[in-house]
């Protein structure tokens, strides 16, 4: 039986802008395999993945497609990429070995780093499989080619990969979840880490966890970055379809004119720059779990789509003469209230009561201080352990946290965490490194010009203060342009090209669609 693994890039289906085959519709149109399994790194991949396999099965082929699902906090940490792919291969292996697999990797879609695993995994011995690289059709003649590639060990240093003895480490073993395979699906068993034991917070997981069982909708309600996505994904993975996907779509962070597409597809020529076919996120999702965030923000033009899927599970694409049928549960969550708009005549009355069969509000963190050490103490380990460090905050550092409103909830608090341990060196990091907002906050009444400015004895890391003040400012500024890059470059005053460079390279931002 013939295999194929690899992950799913940007460069799938299809190139950019264009009908030109991207990497893996190259190969599987140049090689034939019995099954493919398609590691997709979070929602964007699991769609691209089902478009391959749409698309597949519009030629009339026969492949069965196997899908891994395979989110990662940073596609360019070793560590997290190398723990999970293990993790997810191991289950892989147990369940074909015994068909006795000819397994082939395709190494082209993905990062550096997840390449780089594969061929931890391939070299080290660990796996047993072929390397494939794609050769486009400029750089072979005018026709897409394939290599394998090739090492010759004997002019190579050996490559020697240790795991760790059972018991040693478990923390680090933990990275890399064991995975559990429903249907087409293989998924990582829950990695989701809630914290909090306050009262309030205790009651949400409650009814969070009692309405999963059954198949209503719930739209979850709070302020932005209260942890409303937690809890959505919380739902799906007490839920029956937590062996589906689970896909989140911002709706504030999409322009409306892509709205539609984005979440219902559109089929080739359906308007301007439609160069392909696209499923839509509600396709992606079939048989899982859409967590439709800011649901608020939807255009009004779209509700009435939204409530036919609710009703009757069906949807047109754009520029389709074919409905959709699919399986989907929807949960929405919003940090308005819908309710006034309503009154105003800014969302229709029956889709909020259709989405509103049951509701959670999720507190925001000024009502659940309790809970504030207990964050602060997970941010630190998760920062300590992914850099191996041991930062830590005074006494003083933490009674100012205990202090501060948190108007943007954890979100907020687990990004001041982060400028903490990046700008300060010591086990004990004071307050005069926490983010300018903060100090605006506690200094301001006497105006800012009356706080010291304190180098403490074991020096500060300047660059790492000043980037974290820099990427908070383009963050903000994305989030007042609703994800319009040239609009937020503007109030910024820097030039759009130059904006987007950073982004892409100097923070590794996206704003795109996403959940708290």
């Amino acid at each position: 039986m013939k295999v194929l693994f690899s992950f799913v890039g940007n460069r799938d289906p299809y190139i950019e802008n264009s009908e030109e085959y991207g990497p893996l519709l190259s190969l599987l149109d140049k090689r034939e395999f019995s099954r493919v399994y398609l590691f997709c790194t979070g929602p964007e991949y699991i769609e691209r993945a089902r478009s391959i396999e749409t698309i597949k099965k519009e030629e009339g082929s026969g492949i069965n497609f196997k899908f891994v699902s395979m989110e990662l906090e940073s596609p360019v940490d070793y560590e997290e990429i190398f723990g999970k792919l293990k993790a997810s291969v191991d289950e892989i292996i147990k369940l074909i070995s015994h068909e006795k697999p000819e397994i082939s990797i395709l190494l082209d879609p993905g990062t550096p780093q997840m390449q780089t695993v594969w061929f931890i995994l391939v070299k080290g011995g660990y796996l047993d499989a072929k390397l494939l690289q794609g050769v486009p059709p400029k750089f072979a003649g005018g026709a897409y080619m394939v290599r394998e590639i090739v090492l010759d060990d004997s002019a190579m240093p050996g490559i020697k990969v240790v795991f760790e003895e059972e018991g040693k480490d478990e923390e680090r073993k933990d990275r890399g979840k064991s995975a559990k395979r429903t249907g087409k699906w293989l998924v990582s068993e829950s990695e989701l880490e809630i914290i909090g034991s306050s009262p309030d917070f205790k009651d949400v997981l409650e009814k969070a966890g009692k309405f999963a069982g059954y198949e209503i909708s719930i739209l979850i309600q709070g302020e932005t970055g209260s942890g409303k996505g937690l809890i959505a994904r919380y739902i799906h993975e007490k839920s029956r379809r937590k062996g589906g996907p689970f896909i989140t779509v911002d709706c504030a962070a999409i322009s409306e004119s892509l709205v539609e597409s984005e979440l219902f597809g559109h089929k080739k020529g359906a308007f301007t720059g439609a160069e392909s076919d696209r499923l839509g996120q509600f396709r992606a999702a079939d048989g899982g779990t859409i967590f439709l965030d800011e649901i608020g923000e939807l255009p009004l033009r779209l509700q009435p789509k939204l409530l036919r899927v609710l009703d009757d599970k069906r949807f047109l694409p754009m520029g389709s003469d074919r409905e959709v049928v699919v399986d989907v549960r929807i949960l929405a969550a919003t940090n308005r209230n819908l309710e006034k708009l309503v009154e105003e005549g800014r969302f229709r009355r029956d889709l909020y009561e259709r989405l509103n069969e049951v509701s959670i509000h999720v507190p925001p963190l000024r009502e659940r201080k309790e809970d504030i050490p207990e964050l602060v103490r997970f941010f630190l380990e998760k920062w300590n352990r992914k850099y191996n460090e041991k930062k830590g905050l005074s006494e003083e550092t933490i009674r100012y946290l205990m202090d501060y409103p948190w108007p943007g909830n954890i979100r907020e608090l687990s990004n001041t965490i982060s400028h903490l341990c990046a700008a300060g060196k010591s086990e004990k990091i004071g307050p005069e490194f926490l983010p300018p907002k903060l100090l605006a906050y506690f200094y301001a009444p006497k105006g800012l010009n009356s706080l010291d400015v304190n180098i403490p004895d074991d020096g500060l890391n300047l660059n790492a203060l000043l980037y974290q003040m820099e990427k908070e400012y383009y963050e903000k500024a994305l989030r007042k342009a609703r994800g319009n890059r040239e609009k937020a470059a503007r109030l910024l005053g820097i030039n759009p090209p130059a904006f987007r460079k950073a982004l892409r390279e100097r923070f590794d931002i996206k704003f795109e669609a996403g959940g708290d």
